[in-house]
């Protein structure tokens, strides 16, 4: 009989596999990758297009585009398109980054084809009604308005507007004159140029057997498509500054900072991920134990390293107190210095390693979880063994590797800061 008073034995995760996916290619070009290894009669398909926002001419479209891409087809309204999904067990959703648009399908496997049949008329024969238009227009002004009274929200903004530049794509920020000046022709010509007729690629995940490929290809594979350049992505390093946003109405400064820094495919990435965990990355960090814990300034505080092409950034956030502000960047540069003068002892790096292999192990148990890994390896151009070396990569880490890079990437003068609130 199972002894429940006496805890059950720890052990280490020493390797995790990543289940493989297969691939398929269409005669028509088009790439089909498949995690079909789901136990439920539910599915996701997503189409992934080389339409990101920063393709555009114009600037208002990261809040526009993915909306009017759903706003109707020459047949039928946007509300009769949600219709065909809801109806049927299922949504669809667009999301547009900087250099890519996801159209993601979610639902039951017998409606899969009627979903399918749905998005080809959204992919041919998008409407970009001008009565949709001004609705989702006028929705996305008042979302910004609301927006930039939230304290976070504008640290977020002006934060990748400093670190980047205004003008790069990271850096820019939608106005209320640039959503004025979106137009029913700004968007069909977008459309025209980068979704209708444009090549993409499908990632099938949940319980996808041939009969949902043979589905999917019956749909996909017969369409005519062109092949689209990817986006140039260049960063220039800016000289770091520190920007003060005063709010004296509020009760709360809101930071944000950080820097340029490298990326997946970089020697240094996981030795720095490990620094960072210890630093500010998970809730038994230096920075949650000091600044939350000890002092009570804040509820919470993380430090976070964003991937971005062949780079990436790092970014401290918090809200304290605005009386507590100099003290909280005293504070944060404090435990920088800590880490690089200081070895980090074994007892926590051995506590900072299992909290992320065990997150790692605990983000990979389902087709749809194991799919948004895999995806990253296709999109990101990474080594097929990218994550099966992730638990080891993380174990190898020592004390050592972990001051080294804190000295060689963590210095507090080389950060951009921004501050909405006061410094007192």
């Amino acid at each position: 009989m199972l002894d429940r008073s006496i805890a059950p034995e720890f052990h280490t995760i020493q390797s995790i596999i990543l289940p493989a996916i297969e691939k398929a290619q269409f005669s028509n070009g088009s790439d089909l990758y498949i995690a079909g290894f789901g136990t439920q009669d539910v599915l996701r398909v997503e189409l992934v297009f080389d339409a990101g926002y920063g393709y555009a001419e114009h600037k208002g479209f990261k809040s526009l585009f993915s909306k009017m891409l759903l706003g109707g087809t020459t047949s039928k309204t946007a509300t009769q398109v949600a219709e065909e999904f809801s109806l049927y067990g299922g949504f669809i959703e667009v999301s547009q980054q900087v250099d890519r648009l996801y159209l993601t399908i979610h639902g039951l496997n017998r409606n899969l084809k009627m979903y399918l049949e749905t998005v080809v008329d959204i992919l041919t024969n998008a409407s970009f009604d001008q009565e949709e238009l001004e609705t989702q227009r006028k929705i996305a002004k008042q979302t910004l308005q609301l927006n930039l009274e939230k304290p976070s929200y504008l640290a977020n903004r002006i934060y990748r507007e400093k670190l980047f530049g205004k003008d790069h794509l990271l850096g820019q920020n939608d106005e209320m004159e640039d959503l004025d000046l979106i137009s029913q022709a700004n968007l069909k010509e977008f459309y025209e140029t980068r979704i209708k007729g444009c090549q993409f690629s499908i990632f099938a995940s949940g319980k996808v057997s041939d009969i949902e490929i043979k589905t999917i290809e019956s749909v996909f594979g017969t369409l005519n498509l062109q092949d689209t350049e990817a986006l140039p992505l260049e960063f220039n390093t800016l000289v770091p500054e520190t920007t003060v946003i005063k709010k004296t109405d509020s009760m709360q400064s809101t930071i944000r900072m950080g820097k340029y820094m490298l990326g997946r495919k970089h020697p240094d990435f996981f030795r720095l991920m490990v620094c960072n965990t210890a630093f500010g990355g998970y809730f038994g960090s230096r920075l949650m134990k000091n600044i939350r814990e000890e002092k009570g300034f804040t509820y919470g505080i993380s430090s976070s390293i964003s991937p971005v092409r062949e780079a990436g950034y790092l970014t401290i956030g918090t809200d304290v107190v605005k009386e507590n502000t100099k003290e909280t960047l005293h504070e944060i540069q404090k435990e920088i210095k800590l880490l690089q003068n200081s070895l980090i002892t074994e007892g926590e790096l051995e506590l900072v390693k299992n909290y992320m292999c065990g997150s790692f192990a605990g983000s990979v148990t389902t087709a749809f979880e194991v799919m948004n890994r895999q995806k990253s390896i296709v999109l990101n151009d990474l080594p097929l063994d990218y994550y099966d070396k992730f638990i080891q990569s993380v174990l190898a880490v020592t004390t050592l590797d972990v001051q080294e890079m804190a000295n060689r990437y963590l210095n507090f003068d080389e950060m951009t800061k921004v501050i909405v609130g006061e410094v007192i």
